[in-house]
C-alpha cells in the first residue's frame, strides 16, 4: 500500500515550496497542472507515485509548468 504524504511533506520530496503544491491540488483535473490527491476532512494527501506522474506530465507540457511555477527546470531538477 502506498504511503500518504501531506502537503508539507510532498513539497520537500520536490523541493517546492508548499505553495505550489495547493495550487496543484487546486488545479482544475484533467489538465496537466492538476496533482491527483485525496482529500480527508481540511487536509490533502497524495502519495509518491502521483507525485512522479504529476512530475511526468508537467515536465512534457511547458504550458502546464509555465502556468504553474514560471520554469519547468524546477521539476527537472526535482526528478534527480
Amino acid at each position: 500500500m502506498a504511503r500518504l504524504m501531506n502537503v508539507q511533506e510532498a513539497a520537500e520530496y520536490l523541493g517546492v515550496p508548499v505553495s505550489y503544491i495547493y495550487e496543484a491540488v487546486r488545479a482544475i483535473p484533467g489538465r496537466p497542472s492538476h496533482l491527483r490527491h485525496i482529500r480527508l476532512g481540511k487536509r490533502r494527501y497524495t502519495t509518491q507515485e502521483w507525485l512522479e506522474e504529476w512530475i511526468q506530465r508537467v515536465a512534457s507540457e511547458p504550458e502546464g509548468a509555465s502556468a504553474l511555477v514560471g520554469q519547468v527546470s524546477v521539476f527537472r531538477e526535482a526528478e534527480s
